[in-house]
C-alpha cells in the first residue's frame, strides 16, 4: 500500500510539475504574440464588419474580436482572387484585340474628306504600276515626229459627226440649251426619276475598258430659266451624283454669279430644296473651294449629299497656262474610292462639252496608269480586217459619247500633259523622270501654239469651251 501510495504521489508530482511548465511557456508565447500586435500598425478595414453574434467561450461560437478577424481575412482573400480573375480576363481581351487587329487591320471611311486613302502598301504598289506604264507609253508617244502623230489622231476624233435624228430631246427643248452647235444624244442623256417632261444638257458616259463607272458630262444652268436650275439640281438626285467637278476660268465667274448656280445657304424650288451644309475654301493645303450640300427632293426621306468642287483652273476656249499638278491631282481625284458603288460623279462647265471632254480623258487616262496599263488616247485600231469591232480608244470613246467633247486639238494635247503630270510624283526612275519632264514640256509648247492658231479661228466661232 506504501509503494502504491508514493508511486501515486510521484506521479501527481510529476503532473503538476509539466503543468506549471506548460502554463509559463503558453504565458510568455502569448506576451510575445501581445507586444508584436503592439507594435503592427492598424490596418483599415476593407469591409464592414458582419454584425457580433451573442455569446462567447462559454456559449461555444467564436468571440466577436475573433470572427471579424476571419471576416476580414476571408474578405481579403476574395478581394484578391477576384482581382487576378479581373486580371487574367483584362490579359486575355487584349490580346485577342492585339490579334485580331493584327489578322485584319480596320481601314478608316473616307467618305468624310472625299478623297483617296491609300495605305502604304497601296501607294508603293501604285507607284509601281505608274512607272511601268509610263514607261511602255513614252515608246508609243515620245517620237520626233510627235506632232504630226497628235494632229492625225485628233483629225479621226474630229471627223466624229452626229445623227440629229439621234438627238430628239435635244431638238424639244432646244431653249434650255447653252448652245444649238452642242448636241445631246437619246441614248445616253441624263433623265429625272421618271418624269415625262424632265429635260438637262447632260450625258451620262461609259468607258468600261478602263473603269466600271459611269460619269457624267454636263452643261451649266441656265440663269434666266428657274426650272433649268431646278432641273441641274434634280438630276444631281435622281442620278445619285456625289461629285461635281465645275471647270471654270479664274475670271470667268463672280462670287454672285457663281451663288446663282451654288447657293451660299440655301434655296427651295418646286419639286426640290437645296441646303450648303458646309463651305472649305481653296487654301495651300485645299487645291479647290469645297461646298457640301443636302439635296432632298420633296417627299423624300433620304437627305443625300453633293459635293462641289469649283476648279477655277480652266479658262474658257483655252487650256491653263500654269497650275499643272494641281489640275492632275484634281483629276486624280474623279474616280476616287470613297464614292459610292451606285453614285456617280459629274464635270461640268458651261457647254459641258470641249474642257470638260479633254478633263474627263486626262482623267482616264490616269486612272489606265494605276493599273499598270499604257493609257490609248489615239485613234481606234482594227483587231482584224474581217471583224467589225474595233478597240475604242479613250478619247474616240468620249467624243462619241458627248457630242463637241475635246473640241480643239490644243485640248487634247493638254489631255496626255494631265496624266503625265500625275506620273512625275510615282517615278523613282531618274532617266525616266527627266525623259518625261522634257516631253511635257514639248507638248505644253506644242499645244500653246495650237491655241494660238484657234484663237485666231474662233472670231468668227459661237461655240467656245
Amino acid at each position: 500500500m506504501e509503494k502504491k501510495k508514493s508511486k501515486t504521489n510521484l506521479l501527481q508530482k510529476f503532473a503538476d510539475k509539466f503543468k506549471k511548465k506548460k502554463r509559463g511557456k503558453s504565458t510568455s508565447a502569448s506576451r510575445e504574440r501581445s507586444s508584436e500586435m503592439s507594435r503592427r500598425r492598424p490596418r483599415p478595414p476593407r469591409s464592414p464588419s458582419k454584425p457580433k453574434l451573442p455569446g462567447g467561450p462559454a456559449g461555444g461560437s467564436p468571440s466577436a474580436e475573433a470572427k471579424s478577424k476571419i471576416d476580414l481575412m476571408e474578405v481579403t482573400a476574395k478581394g484578391i482572387k477576384k482581382e487576378k480573375k479581373e486580371e487574367k480576363r483584362s490579359s486575355g481581351k487584349k490580346k485577342k484585340e492585339e490579334k485580331e487587329t493584327t489578322q485584319a487591320p480596320q481601314k478608316t471611311p473616307s467618305a468624310l474628306t472625299l478623297r483617296r486613302a491609300d495605305s502604304i502598301l497601296e501607294v508603293s504598289g501604285n507607284s509601281k504600276n505608274v512607272e511601268k506604264a509610263v514607261k511602255s507609253w513614252m515608246e508609243t508617244i515620245e517620237k520626233p515626229d510627235f506632232k504630226k502623230t497628235f494632229e492625225t489622231a485628233y483629225t479621226v476624233i474630229d471627223t466624229i459627226k452626229v445623227e440629229i435624228e439621234k438627238c430628239q430631246a435635244f431638238k424639244k427643248y432646244m431653249d434650255y440649251c447653252q448652245s444649238e452647235n452642242v448636241e445631246l444624244l437619246d441614248a445616253n442623256r441624263v433623265k429625272g426619276n421618271g418624269e415625262a417632261d424632265f429635260f438637262f444638257h447632260g450625258s451620262v458616259l461609259t468607258v468600261p475598258s478602263v473603269t466600271s463607272k459611269s460619269v457624267i458630262l454636263a452643261q451649266l444652268a441656265l440663269q434666266e430659266f428657274p426650272s433649268s436650275l431646278e432641273s441641274f439640281w434634280l438630276m444631281a438626285a435622281s442620278q445619285k451624283i456625289q461629285r461635281i467637278f465645275v471647270l471654270l476660268g479664274e475670271d470667268e465667274m463672280d462670287k454672285k454669279s457663281l451663288a446663282e448656280y451654288f447657293p451660299d445657304d440655301f434655296i427651295e424650288y418646286k419639286t426640290i430644296r437645296v441646303n450648303n451644309r458646309k463651305t472649305v475654301y481653296k487654301s495651300d493645303d485645299q487645291p479647290n473651294t469645297q461646298l457640301f450640300y443636302e439635296v432632298v427632293p420633296k417627299d423624300c426621306a433620304e437627305a443625300p449629299f453633293c459635293m462641289v468642287e469649283i476648279c477655277d483652273f480652266w479658262p474658257d476656249a483655252k487650256i491653263p497656262m500654269c497650275g499643272h499638278g494641281r489640275i492632275a491631282s484634281t483629276a486624280a481625284s474623279v474616280f476616287d474610292s470613297d464614292i459610292d458603288t451606285e453614285a456617280m460623279c459629274a464635270i461640268v462647265s458651261n457647254y459641258g462639252a470641249g474642257r470638260a471632254g479633254a478633263f474627263f480623258v486626262g482623267a482616264l487616262a490616269i486612272e489606265k496608269l494605276r493599273s499598270g496599263e499604257a493609257p490609248n488616247i489615239k485613234v481606234p485600231i482594227i483587231l482584224f480586217p474581217l471583224t467589225p469591232m474595233l478597240f475604242q480608244d479613250i478619247a474616240h470613246s468620249v467624243r462619241s459619247q458627248r457630242p463637241g467633247a475635246i473640241e480643239t486639238l490644243s485640248q487634247y494635247v493638254f489631255s496626255h500633259v494631265i496624266a503625265l503630270y500625275y506620273s512625275l510624283k510615282h517615278i523613282k526612275d531618274v532617266g525616266l523622270k527627266a525623259r518625261v519632264e522634257k516631253f511635257i514640256s514639248q507638248l505644253e509648247q506644242f499645244a500653246c501654239e495650237k491655241m494660238s492658231e484657234e484663237d485666231d479661228d474662233d472670231s468668227n466661232s459661237t461655240t467656245c469651251d
